[in-house]
């Protein structure tokens, strides 16, 4: 008797989708001011397409006086969202939202711009910033500090050396003074009751050589009443023994 062979039918597993990444997740900060505007630039590429509805978090970036709601997003890729995104302070987050008929495309970079107000006071800022995305993606973090605020100095007197030694000024809150000496070239700095003077021991009018970028120099510690100059903002910058003040005469 012939018997026709029987198989057996096995469950047939699913392939197995491998995470989503992030190929490109990079925030750059910019204005250091206390109180000012912030303009922060962030580029993105995912593994793989995300689709219109859903949507990627950037989290972490507390300390801004940015109120919640919806925040104005700018640069190339601003469409893509549909130009806004949800902010909400209290844990400095951004929702970003793929807009009806957009794609966040894999390839090739997205990038947007958006503005957060800087802290009132002297903040060293934030770091441990991460970026999510839609179920299956696997969290990025992104490095660097963001929301740093840098107390300010302007050079509003200027006067011969005799008659700033003499003076005792008030500084402003969240300022210190630093005066311009017409006959010495040297500056000084007044901390609230002695004044200090800069004087590198070069030829008038005293030379600030600039030698380090601005992350760096907020980054460092150095000696109170040093000055330095910073290479990519030609800005001067104090430290007091415990923060660093800015001097843009731009601002």
């Amino acid at each position: 008797m012939f018997v026709l062979p029987t198989f057996g039918l096995g469950v047939i597993a699913s392939p197995t989708v491998p995470p989503g990444t992030f190929d490109t997740a990079t925030l750059e900060n910019g204005q250091t001011n206390l109180d000012n505007t912030n303009i922060l630039t962030f580029t993105v590429q995912p593994s793989r397409d995300i689709d219109a509805g859903d949507s990627i978090t950037l989290a972490g970036l507390t300390g801004s006086q940015t109120a919640d709601g919806s925040l104005t997003l700018s640069g190339a890729g601003a469409s893509v969202f549909g130009s806004a995104g949800s902010w909400t302070q209290s844990t400095g987050t951004l929702v970003l939202t793929v807009d009806t008929g957009q794609t966040l495309s894999t390839g090739s970079d997205t990038v947007i711009t958006f503005n957060l107000t800087n802290p009132a006071t002297v903040s060293s800022g934030v770091s441990g910033v991460t970026l999510d995305g839609p179920v299956g993606f696997t969290q990025a973090s992104i490095s660097g500090t963001f929301l740093s605020a840098v107390g300010a100095f302007n050079v509003t007197t200027r006067d011969t050396e005799a008659n700033i030694l003499a003076s005792t000024p008030t500084n402003p809150s969240g300022e210190v003074n630093i005066a311009l000496g017409t006959d010495t070239g040297y500056y000084y700095i007044y901390d609230g009751s002695a004044w200090f003077i800069y004087n590198n021991d070069v030829t008038d009018p005293v030379i600030i050589t600039a030698t380090n970028t601005e992350a760096t120099i907020l980054a460092s510690t150095p000696t109170a009443y040093t000055i330095e100059q910073a290479t990519d903002t030609d800005d001067l910058y104090l430290y007091d023994g415990t923060a660093w003040y800015i001097f843009n005469n731009d601002s």
